[in-house]
């Protein structure tokens, strides 16, 4: 099995349940990245949502970024997480979830 990344849709539900997520090493060599793609700001996160099932996800939340930038973080960020790690990224818009990580979460990139 090999390490990927999502584009997913969660549902704008009050049963998410949302967690900081700190990883110095991966937040270093993210913010790397995030300065050469123009991301305004990236969140680690953990996030449990019972509509997708029990085990909680992890997230990368960024503002800022193109569909382009997007993309080549996310090949960037599959090379790094071990083969069995699945991360999540989200565009941070105008909703629960994106509030949520705003309040909740320290960004470790901000630009």
């Amino acid at each position: 099995m090999s390490s990927s990344i999502h584009s997913t849709h969660y549902a704008d539900s009050p049963d998410l349940a949302l967690a900081a997520l700190r990883h110095p090493s991966l937040e270093q060599a993210l913010s790397a990245a995030c300065a050469q793609l123009a991301v305004r700001e990236a969140f680690l996160a953990a996030l449990r949502d019972p509509a997708i099932g029990p085990q909680p996800r992890l997230l990368l939340a960024i503002s800022g970024a193109d569909v382009h930038a997007q993309r080549r973080l996310a090949a960037l960020v599959a090379e790094l997480l071990p083969d069995e790690v699945e991360l999540d990224l989200i565009e941070l818009a105008d909703d629960n979830l994106s509030r949520a990580v705003r309040e909740r979460c320290e960004p470790f990139y901000n630009a």
